[in-house]
Parts: structure tokens; sequence; C-alpha cells
């Protein structure tokens, strides 16, 4: 299965950030900009934890970040798309973009907050997927384009990666360093709550 969900703090996040970088086989987008901005493109771990310091309208600080992998030789070109927006509930903007495309890896992080944590999640479509999903027949010219080998090839790691940073696992999704800390704290992994058994195993399980 292309999906894997953990649970990971951002001092795991940046560990995984470490590799997913130093292994240079991927670009790395937020899944939407900013009203009225260009997408961002990231290049350092440094730059995608930074999102964690962004607060909401309520003060609260954002309590995820959403990014989107382009294996690199992949697909077509990259371009996010432009998506229009109502200006009366967007701070006067008009539009915002959104990165898309079947071949895309999602990869979304999540940190504590004062509920616990919520998993942290990977995912893509496989080649059956996207064209069982593609609605037109130029959808489907569009998913051809794409090569789902390479880019299970690349999930595949990133998956692996997660395990190997694991030290525990609840259920099946692997548990890093930090999701451990939490939850010996007494905290939930949501939905589970602490009171649960974690199964610990080896770092490489």
């Amino acid at each position: 299965m292309p999906n894997c969900d953990f649970y990971a703090t951002i001092d795991d996040h940046r560990e995984l950030l470490d590799w997913l970088f130093s292994e240079s086989t991927c670009d790395v987008y937020e899944s939407y900009s900013d009203f009225g901005t260009d997408l961002m493109k990231f290049s350092s771990p440094s730059e995608v934890l930074a999102q964690f310091e962004r607060r909401y309208e309520t003060g609260e600080k954002w309590k995820s970040v959403e990014l989107q992998l382009y294996v690199s030789g992949a697909g077509p070109t990259f371009q996010p798309r432009r998506v229009a927006v109502n200006p009366k509930f967007c701070n006067g903007a008009t539009y915002r973009y959104a990165a898309e495309g079947w071949g895309l890896v999602q990869l979304y992080l999540s940190r504590p907050t004062q509920d616990g944590l919520d998993g942290s999640h990977t995912n893509h479509f496989t080649q059956k997927g996207a064209a069982a999903k593609a609605a037109t027949e130029e959808a489907r010219a569009d998913v051809d384009c794409w090569d789902f080998k390479r880019i299970t090839a690349f999930s595949s790691r990133l998956n692996r990666q997660i395990r190997r940073l694991s030290v525990g696992k609840l259920n099946s999704r692997p548990v890093l360093a930090g999701g451990l800390a939490i939850w010996e704290s007494g905290c939930s992994l949501r939905p589970f709550e602490a009171a649960q058994s974690l199964v610990t195993l080896h770092a490489d399980a």
C-alpha cells in the first residue's frame, strides 16, 4: 500500500526531512498557497518546519503542514493550478495556487497540541486508482504521462525510512521517538487514548 500513517513530533519530522532533502529525488511544495501569493517550494527542512510557527486567526499555531512531493522525472513539468477564491472571505484576494498532479506524493505532518497528537500521513495515487478517478479522456491521457513505477519506488523508500525511524507501533502505525514520549507522558495519539497498549518494536521493524 502506498500510504503510511504514523505518529511523530517536530523533532521527528526534522530527522525525516533531513533524509528527504538529502535524498534529492523530489521537489517539495506546499499543498496550497496563501491567498494572493505564489505556491511555495521548500529548499530545506528548516523552511518546512518554520511553517509550524505560523498562526491561525485565533492565535493558535498551525497543527499540521501539508506537503506535495514531485518525484524528479516522474511526470509532466510541475505547474501549480491557479484557483479562484471569493475576496469577501479571503482578505480581498481573488486567487491562490494548488499543487496538483496525478503522480504527486502527499506528506502531511502533524505536531502535538493540548488534545494530543494527530497522525502524520503519506499517500499517492496508483496508476489504476488515478485512471479510475479521471473523469475525461483528457484527464486519463494525463494519467498516462506519469511514471507510477518511479513514484511507487520513491514512496516505498519514504515509508521505509519512516519505519526505520520508528521505535514502536500503535496497531499498524509506526510511532517515532517523539510520538512515544507523548504517549508515555499520558497524552493520546489520536484517535487512540493513552490507556490503550503500545507494542514496542526495534527501530528497524
